[in-house]
């Protein structure tokens, strides 16, 4: 029954649940100066940002949408 509902939840908002997640896990590992690990989650973050706002467009999703970079500055 639990997956039923899971599998009733619009991918766009299943995507904002993933970036809280990175987001999360963002700040834990930047207040413990971990910078390339905080990195590699706010990218994902802002990946599945561009997600769910693709999808809540009504675009379609791509399946290997921007990799994480690893260039980021924080």
């Amino acid at each position: 029954m639990g997956s039923d509902l899971f599998d009733k939840i619009p991918d766009w908002l299943k995507s904002l649940w993933h970036m809280e997640n990175e987001l999360r896990t963002a700040a834990q590992q930047g207040v413990m100066l971990r910078k390339n690990e905080a990195a590699t989650h706010l990218a994902e973050a802002r990946r599945h940002l561009e997600l769910a706002l693709s999808s809540a467009r009504g675009e379609p999703a791509t399946a290997g949408a921007e990799p994480p970079r690893k260039d980021v500055d924080l």
